[in-house]
């Protein structure tokens, strides 16, 4: 029998909204989001294929990062809500130090490959976005330590139409293989913080934290044929709004056509929009895309969390393949919201030992939908409502628990949904998976007689 308890140490921001000016010397015209077409959508009420072209950021092994058939690299202990990354390897080929915004801005205008460019401590108010544009491989953008919170692209503020040339923070396309953007933070954009424009392959995204997004925060753009950016990730992060977004034009990620995404360990936090308002999903992945994993994330009172396709297409799937797995999903009771987890037309998507728990504000925390969502596995799942299929979707359910109460959790008020020891209607009442041997926490599975129900395993083990 296992017992005992476990605490959490949950680091909750209140940032103040930055009132920043751009500053400085004018500077050319800067290529803003070349897909809005999503607005017309603003009323949306297997373990991972091998990785791509194998094009590595600077300084990052391709065993830790790009190997989708492994597990991802974390310690074996409690983990705290806001994500602790781990170190990245010093920045390979040539390095560009920075201390300035005209130093910064100048040093990505003349980028070239294998190159990255390293941002000391400070706060850097950007005139103009950030463009990396042309056939470059291997570059990179990060701050001088691990703390992201050192390093700051402050934007003229998420609301402000007057943004000059600096609509988003990040704009990278046209032949862009393996870029890094890492340790820092970057806030207040009227568009996005990040996006990635058609031509973007291989990107990483490690250990940012996004605050007040205009639109979605990282966006990844396909073009006119439909073919978009693959083999993202995007990991160990903090996405959030301080309070809400300005409107319910919002995702934590955007990802159109794309495959082969890894979205892991990262905390998505009041993803919501205005009262009387729905917001996007935290992490949509739709538009022809196929084989994303989202795994080990925390959604802290987000309107909806994660979604494989959206709508029902006639000219191809929405989303195709994909797991979702050992996610944590935290809704209070006085935020509206929809479905935690949706899987829209979405064959063979495997949606496996997540914990949803939404304070019943919406009666099926997990959904899936759509004549073309077939072939779906769900299992081991731990929800306080029931799991729905609708509109003609098919799929195996197993092992899941429905119902859940709030006794079953170590502080679900504050959003720990580790288990607690009463937990018995979870605790070693699941199937066994070849695709999830580890829990939220980075614990083996087992750690009793069988595994456990749910995105957490309990141990008895102090620490752990």
């Amino acid at each position: 029998m296992r017992g005992g308890a476990r605490a959490l140490v949950i680091v909750l921001l209140c940032l103040p909204v930055w009132a920043l000016t751009a500053a400085g010397q004018p500077q050319p015209a800067t290529p803003v989001d070349g897909h809005d077409g999503v607005r017309s959508r603003r009323g949306y009420s297997a373990a991972q294929t091998k990785r791509g072209n194998g094009i590595a950021a600077p300084g990052i092994a391709l065993a830790a990062v790009r190997d989708a058939s492994m597990q991802s690299p974390r310690p074996a202990r409690l983990r705290t809500i806001d994500p602790l990354a781990p170190p990245l390897p010093g920045p390979a080929g040539r390095v560009i130090n920075v201390s300035t915004e005209p130093q910064l801005q100048s040093a990505i205008r003349s980028l070239r490959s294998d190159t990255t460019v390293v941002l000391a401590r400070g706060t850097y108010v950007l005139t103009a976005t950030l463009a990396i544009k042309g056939d470059v491989s291997r570059v990179g953008i990060r701050g001088a330590t691990n703390n992201r919170d050192e390093v700051v692209l402050a934007g003229p503020g998420m609301a402000q139409a007057n943004y000059g040339n600096a609509p988003s923070g990040i704009w990278t396309g046209g032949g862009v293989q393996g870029v890094m953007i890492a340790n820092l933070t970057i806030r207040d954009f009227y568009q996005h913080p990040i996006v990635f424009n058609a031509g973007t392959q291989t990107p990483l995204v490690h250990n940012v934290h996004l605050i007040n997004a205009g639109q979605q925060f990282i966006k990844a753009n396909p073009d006119g044929a439909g073919a978009g950016v693959n083999n993202g990730i995007v990991e160990y992060s903090v996405i959030e709004y301080v309070t809400t977004a300005k409107d319910e034009y919002t995702n934590g990620i955007d990802v159109h056509g794309g495959a082969g995404w890894i979205i892991r360990h990262n905390l998505f936090r009041n993803i919501i929009g205005p009262p009387g308002t729905l917001a996007g999903p935290a992490v949509l992945v739709w538009n022809h895309s196929r084989d994303t994993l989202t795994e080990g994330n925390t959604f802290l009172n987000c309107a909806r969390g994660i979604s494989y396709g959206l709508i029902a297409r006639a000219d191809g799937k929405d989303h195709s393949g994909g797991v979702i797995r050992n996610n944590f999903f935290f809704r209070a009771g006085d935020q509206p919201g929809d479905a935690g987890i949706h899987v829209a037309d979405s064959p063979n998507t495997h949606v496996l030992n997540n914990t949803v728990f939404v304070s019943g504000t919406y009666g099926a925390p997990i959904e899936y939908r759509f004549a073309g969502a077939t072939g779906l596995v769900l299992t081991n799942n731990l929800i306080d409502g029931v799991i729905r299929a609708r509109d003609g979707a098919q799929g195996v359910e197993r092992t899941n628990l429905t119902g859940a109460t709030s006794a079953m959790f170590v502080d679900a008020a504050s959003g720990d949904l580790h288990l607690a020891a009463s937990a018995v209607a979870a605790i070693d009442r699941g199937t066994p998976l070849g695709e999830v041997v580890d829990d939220w926490d980075g614990k083996s599975r087992p750690q009793g007689q069988s595994y456990d129900i749910g995105a957490d395993e309990y141990a008895s083990s102090p620490g752990r």
